[in-house]
């Protein structure tokens, strides 16, 4: 491909349609060349992207740059919603669907699907929702959180208006004033016990998926991000999870926290150590510790963690809080 082909896709955020080729002076063999010979991919129908590029970019990255494509090749008037809607806003995301963009029709268009694409219809006033983020039209925030609550289970709900209420804390009022809209919308009831189970305090999805399971599984609710401190007041750490009465520490192990931690010249080992030292100190003030892994919230090691929750929950409660047995 030419240099001129290649300034449309940047111009374009990272793809081409076929009419640019044709523009640029490239014919459908050339196009089914380039294909054939690994320098572009078909991101659908009449769009394509470089594969130098689009190799780079995670499943959110590629949902993005899908529906880039999307709205340029739509006819009508669209905005991206729903899940969509919630990765352009930078809203994390767990367990969707990321194959399929989320557009509402903003022109009178129908509700329907097409390979790739989902159009929604709404009754209520749209148009004043829609804002421009990063180029692209979409509802606003508050909206896009309360669609994707609408189309998830608890799991998947919960990770993304977590994300919100940590990333956006003013976002509250604003998710109070959606409410009404979402009212008698198909999955409102889900929608609802996400709300209140949601907590901008969680730092990662793990963090929330954790929480999820000890509300499915009866495990008492925890603090989050309890501040752990020496004799003198000083800050040895912030735990991920505390239960208070049982004087129990909880911290979930992934792999963005760890990256997180790691300083300027570290060595993993050295990270490691850090974490060691961090936790003896902890424990050192009368304090219980359960770690737990991805591996740990996922079947099948699932029921093996919270079995060892609730053994680790009795024991610093016996040894350091109110001696009272959580019962399975």
């Amino acid at each position: 491909m030419d240099g001129e082909i290649e300034g449309v896709a940047i111009a374009n955020g990272g793809f081409f349609t076929r009419a640019d080729a044709l523009r640029c002076g490239w014919s459908d063999r050339e196009l089914g060349a380039a294909r054939r010979g690994g320098e572009i991919e078909r991101l659908r129908h009449g769009a394509y992207g470089f594969v130098a590029d689009t190799r780079e970019l995670d499943e959110i990255g590629r949902h993005l740059l899908l529906a880039r494509a999307v709205v340029r090749q739509q006819r009508g008037r669209v905005a991206l919603t729903g899940a969509t809607a919630a990765a352009v806003h930078g809203i994390a995301l767990w367990d969707q669907d990321l194959t399929i963009v989320h557009v509402v029709r903003l022109d009178g268009g129908s509700s329907r699907r097409e390979p790739g694409v989902r159009h929604h219809v709404v009754a209520d006033a749209i148009e004043e929702q829609v804002q421009v983020v990063e180029g692209l039209p979409v509802v606003s925030l508050a909206r896009a959180v309360w669609e994707t609550a609408s189309c998830s289970g608890l799991e998947s709900g919960v990770c993304s208006v977590d994300s919100a209420l940590h990333q956006h804390p003013g976002i509250v009022d604003d998710l109070r004033r959606q409410s009404d809209q979402f009212q008698h919308r198909p999955g409102s009831r889900t929608a609802r016990m996400i709300m209140r189970l949601a907590d901008g305090r969680a730092e990662s999805p793990g963090e929330s998926l954790s929480r999820v399971l000890f509300y499915r599984n009866g495990v008492p609710c925890p603090d989050l991000q309890f501040d752990v401190r020496r004799g003198d007041g000083s800050l040895i750490g912030t735990s991920d999870f505390y239960w208070e009465e049982q004087r129990l520490l909880g911290e979930f192990d992934g792999k963005a926290k760890y990256g997180r931690l790691v300083r300027p010249g570290d060595e993993p080992g050295e990270v490691v150590f850090r974490e060691k030292r961090r936790e003896d100190e902890m424990r050192g003030e009368s304090y219980g510790m359960t770690r737990w892994i991805w591996a740990d919230l996922m079947p099948p090691g699932r029921r093996a963690f919270l079995k060892r929750l609730r053994s680790d929950l009795d024991r610093s409660g016996a040894l350091f809080g109110a001696r009272r047995s959580v019962i399975a």
